[in-house]
C-alpha cells in the first residue's frame, strides 16, 4: 500500500470515455477507432458499425464472467467499448437475480441489489483498468424533463447512473449538427458532460476517415488528467511552503508584504494561502486597517483612533 502525498502527481494511464448520442450517429464506429479494440457487443448491433474490427457478442453476464476469469484472451488489446453500457448493466442485472433473488425480488433490485450492482460494474471497470486497458462505455441518449426544462443524458438505469459517471472521467454527447457530427464534452443546459480537459467540441470527420479518432483522443485524455494532476501538485506544494513561511512570521511588515505576494500565484492557490496569512495575523492580534489597506498591531492601531 502506498499513501500518495498531495505534492505528488498522479498519473492516470488509462481514462475511461463515456460517449451517448442517438442510435445510428455512428457511436459503435467510433468505439473500432480506438487503439487494439475489442468490442463487448451487449447489444448485439455489431454488424450496423463501419470499419468493425474484433467483436464478442455478448448473451448472458456470464459471457463476460469467463472473460475476466480468463483475461490472456483480451491480452492483445488495448481498448476495450462496452456497447452499450445500459445493456451491460442490465445483463449484469438479471445475472445478480439470479444468483441472489432475495436482492431482486420479482426480478426489481431492492436497495441492497443496487448497491451490488454498482459495486459490480465499478470493480468490473477498475479490473479491465489494471489490465492495462482503455475503456470506453457507449450508451444510447434519452430526454429526461425537469419542469419546464429537458436535458439529454445516457440512457443508463436506475440507481447505476451516478455510478457510472463516476466512473468515467470524460462524458461526451454526441450529436448531429446540420450535416456534421459533433462531439461535445462539455456540460450544457441542455446535455450532460464531463470535460476537465476544458475541450472545445470536437468536430468528427466522415467515419471511413475517423478510424484512430478514439485513440488520438484518450492520448490526449491521458495527457490532460496528467497535467491536471502535475498542476495540483504544484498547488499543493506551493501552499505547504506558503504555510511553514507564514508559521515564522511575527511583524506586520511580514504578513504586508505577503499579501501583494500572494496576488501573484496561481488563482486556485490564492484563497487557501491568504486564509493561512488571514489566520497568522488573528494568531498575532494585528487588525485589518482597512484606511491604510494593510494590518497594525492592535495598541498602535487603538492609539491612533484615540
Amino acid at each position: 500500500m502506498r499513501i500518495i502525498k498531495g505534492t505528488d502527481a498522479i498519473p492516470v494511464e488509462h481514462p475511461v470515455f463515456l460517449i451517448f448520442g442517438q442510435p445510428g450517429i455512428g457511436k459503435s464506429s467510433l468505439g473500432y477507432s480506438a487503439k487494439d479494440p475489442l468490442a463487448l457487443d451487449f447489444d448485439r448491433g455489431a454488424h450496423r458499425a463501419a470499419n468493425r474490427k474484433d467483436t464478442l457478442v455478448i448473451d448472458a453476464w456470464k459471457d463476460v464472467a469467463e472473460l475476466m476469469e480468463n483475461p490472456e484472451q483480451i491480452h492483445g488489446y488495448a481498448s476495450i467499448s462496452v456497447d452499450t453500457v445500459g445493456r451491460c448493466l442490465d445483463l449484469m442485472t438479471a445475472d445478480i437475480a439470479m444468483h441472489d433473488p432475495k436482492k431482486a425480488p420479482g426480478g426489481n433490485l431492492s436497495q441492497q441489489g443496487w448497491g451490488v450492482l454498482k459495486t459490480r460494474f465499478r470493480t468490473w471497470t477498475s479490473q479491465l483498468r489494471l489490465l492495462g486497458k482503455d475503456v470506453l462505455l457507449i450508451a444510447h441518449d434519452k430526454e429526461d424533463k425537469d419542469g419546464d426544462t429537458r436535458i439529454v443524458r445516457p440512457d443508463i438505469v436506475g440507481g447505476s447512473y451516478g455510478e457510472v459517471m463516476k466512473v468515467a472521467d470524460f462524458v461526451g454527447y454526441l450529436y448531429m449538427n446540420g450535416k456534421d457530427r459533433v462531439l461535445d464534452f462539455n456540460p450544457t443546459d441542455r446535455w450532460i458532460g464531463k470535460n476537465p480537459a476544458g475541450w472545445a467540441p470536437f468536430k468528427l470527420p466522415p467515419v471511413s476517415k475517423a478510424q484512430t479518432f478514439m485513440a488520438e483522443l484518450f492520448d490526449k485524455g491521458r495527457a490532460a488528467l496528467g497535467a491536471i494532476s502535475e498542476e495540483s501538485a504544484k498547488v499543493t506544494t506551493q501552499v505547504d511552503d506558503w504555510r511553514a513561511a507564514i508559521d515564522t512570521y511575527t511583524s506586520t511588515d511580514e504578513v504586508n508584504r505577503a499579501i501583494g505576494e500572494i496576488a501573484t500565484l496561481p488563482a486556485i492557490a490564492q484563497p487557501q494561502v491568504k486564509k493561512l496569512l488571514m489566520d497568522r495575523a488573528k494568531a498575532l492580534q494585528f487588525v485589518w486597517n482597512p484606511q491604510a489597506k494593510a494590518f497594525e498591531e492592535a495598541k498602535a492601531m487603538a492609539a491612533a483612533q484615540a
